[in-house]
């Protein structure tokens, strides 16, 4: 188990090995080519993820070479010790390293701050350490088809009503770990949801109500396809086995989802977070943010873990610039803390501030 405190404080392809190991690095890493870790589960290797994203990037005329390691049921945790995950980051031949947390432990709690994130804190660490120009990719997942409690090793969930309550969660998790990281976020979960609001009887789940049927993982190659080259996957002809139409509405649903988060910053022409002064603060700081459009305005304080620590803004307002005093007195202790304004449930920007005593 990692704790919090510690964060404070398939065979690779015998061809890519021979180039790398007979070759300089800059050769490997080509500039036509895209080299791409996949590091998870089950929800990796079913379908081959891989391999549906690299023959979709061919369509597109892109060059891409994939690996994976992912051990059925593996957490984050388990691949910070596991030998065939340690020595394929360690390669460092990597432009994109995909991280796949467990299905469940990012919806539940206790695991969610004593494993997941800090174990992704771990991983990412070790990413840029072997492969500095390397931009770590969070893998969203998606929800069970019908929601429920999930419980692992005797800590649970909430009782999820359905699809779209636990997709809110894991959509909060990982949007939450992927901006403290700076990291990039594929939302495959959030393109699901996408397209079962358009189609509530669309056949993403397998029989289980979890693993992805070929056409869970071909919207999730398809996501990937937008999320790492920030081009359209609309018009590919790769279908993955689909019948065309169907393939064309998983594009589209892919495209629509990282169309959202990869535009959330465009939303900054109606509204803007400033950074806070004094930075770094001693107790009191300043936080200015303004609203071309009125809206349901929610700024929240964050630590180092994501736990959320103040919320002192949750309210309309009307156009117009604004000021929030943060006195902090002696209630948290020295660090980096993470400020994040949303306006009408929309993610708008995360800042970085920092705490001295």
């Amino acid at each position: 188990m990692r704790t919090n405190s510690y964060i404070l404080k398939k065979i690779f392809p015998v061809t890519l090995l021979i180039t790398f190991f007979l070759c300089p690095k800059s050769d490997v890493v080509a500039s036509d080519t895209v080299n791409v870790l996949f590091i998870g589960n089950s929800y990796t290797y079913v379908n081959d993820l891989p391999s549906l994203f690299t023959n979709l990037s061919a369509s597109g005329g892109k060059t891409v070479v994939t690996d994976m390691s992912a051990p059925g049921g593996y957490a984050f945790e388990q691949h910070v010790t596991n030998s065939e995950t340690i020595s394929k980051i360690q390669l460092g031949l990597w432009n994109f390293v995909v991280l796949q947390e467990q299905s469940q432990m990012p919806v539940i709690e206790y695991w969610r701050y004593n494993s997941t994130y800090p174990s992704a804190f771990k991983l990412d660490s070790m990413i840029k350490a072997s492969a500095p120009a390397a931009t770590t990719v969070f893998y969203m997942t998606w929800g069970r088809r019908n929601g429920g409690q999930q419980c692992v090793t005797g800590y649970c969930s909430p009782d999820f009503i359905g699809f779209f309550h636990m997709q809110d969660s894991l959509k909060s998790s990982y949007s939450l770990i992927s901006y403290l990281l700076n990291a990039r976020l594929s939302p495959a979960g959030e393109a699901w949801r996408i397209a079962r609001q358009l189609n509530p009887n669309v056949n993403l789940w397998d029989t289980d109500d979890s693993h992805p049927t070929l056409e869970g993982s071909y919207l999730t190659a398809c996501v990937f396809y937008a999320t790492i080259f920030n081009q359209s996957p609309v018009g590919l002809s790769f279908n993955g086995g689909l019948l065309q139409s169907d393939a064309l509405f998983c594009q589209q649903c892919a495209w629509q989802s990282v169309l959202y988060y990869s535009g959330n910053e465009t939303i900054a022409d109606n509204f803007s977070l400033g950074q806070n002064f004094p930075n770094p603060f001693n107790n009191s700081t300043i936080i200015t943010y303004s609203l071309n459009k009125p809206g349901i305005v929610n700024l929240v304080l964050f630590d180092i873990l994501g736990r959320q620590i103040l919320n002192p803004v949750n309210e309309f307002k009307a156009p117009g610039k604004y000021q929030t005093r943060l006195d902090l007195g002696n209630n948290l202790a020295s660090g980096i803390y993470y400020y994040r304004l949303s306006v009408d449930k929309k993610f708008v920007s995360t800042k970085k501030l920092m705490l001295i005593k």
